[in-house]
């Protein structure tokens, strides 16, 4: 088997997810809320590249096509090591309709001085947008 097709087989065993923190015009970031706790739109990196796949997943669950990927904040790993997680920076216009997928319950946009009203799925996002919000107030 030629070294290309190997290193192919071998991609099929390194897993990326992708989250996007969509920030609309008022400053405030959409979180989606799946089995009572809240999270960011995303979701696993397929055979695509990161552009598609990024587009492709916040499309799935919000219905949002035009948004903008302004950088990205953090590169972390899954607490079981197996999974890189990608987190972009993104910029959607105002309040963007909201169509969410079969995964979600509901959404919010979330302000800085309600963010304790949330339960998250990891702390670590909760302190991440709270630490955004802060500094680009």
């Amino acid at each position: 088997m030629p070294w290309g097709v190997k290193a192919m087989e071998n991609h099929k065993l390194f897993r990326i997810n992708q989250n996007a923190i969509i920030q609309n015009n008022f400053g405030e970031i959409l979180i989606l809320q799946k089995d009572g706790k809240w999270m960011l739109p995303g979701g696993r990196l397929e055979e695509e590249g990161w552009l598609q796949g990024l587009k492709r997943e916040v499309k799935e669950e919000t219905g949002i096509e035009n948004f903008g990927v302004k950088e990205i904040l953090y590169v972390d790993t899954s607490d079981s090591g197996e999974t890189y997680i990608v987190t972009f920076l993104c910029r959607a216009e105002y309040r963007t309709n909201i169509t969410l997928s079969h995964e979600h319950q509901e959404y919010a946009w979330l302000k800085l001085e309600e963010i304790d009203k949330y339960e998250f799925w990891h702390e670590k996002i909760k302190n991440r947008l709270e630490i955004l919000l802060r500094d680009r107030k």
